[in-house]
């Protein structure tokens, strides 16, 4: 369950909300309310009978308490780095699964990290077009 921080109309019209992660061990992490729906497009594997998404929840949720926990110096872990060209733009990926499932996210002045975006990573378009949407919903949130 997420409790609501932040609420702004997004310029297409809909509501874009920063939302809190109410999980015992994460104090921490936030998410834009449009990650969600993104992680669980991202993991979707239609042709299983069992869905794939606790699955992927469960590593992003391991992953989340390490950064959690080490903030800016989560990127010691391969897991974790510090997008090319950016300051505060960094991605949880996992390249040697089945899936790279990609979620962008940034670290606050008050080291509050945010997710801003979540994709399945397939080509180089589709990581650029995660960046251009992370860097624009980063711009929305500072203004």
């Amino acid at each position: 369950a997420a409790s609501d921080v932040y609420k702004r109309q997004h310029k297409r019209r809909s509501y874009v909300e920063l939302q809190h992660l109410d999980i015992c061990m994460l104090h921490d992490i936030y998410m834009l309310s449009p990650v969600q729906k993104e992680f669980k497009k991202a993991v979707d594997e239609p042709w299983r009978k069992e869905e794939p998404w606790m699955r992927y929840q469960d590593r992003l949720l391991k992953d989340l308490a390490v950064l959690d926990e080490h903030k800016k110096d989560a990127i010691i872990f391969e897991q974790f780095e510090l997008l090319t060209d950016t300051e505060k733009l960094y991605s949880i990926r996992h390249p040697k699964t089945k899936k790279n499932v990609r979620v962008l996210y940034t670290i606050t002045d008050d080291l509050k990290v945010i997710l801003l975006t979540a994709f399945l990573e397939k080509s180089a378009s589709d990581y650029d077009r995660a960046k251009k949407t992370a860097v624009n919903r980063l711009k929305w949130l500072e203004s």
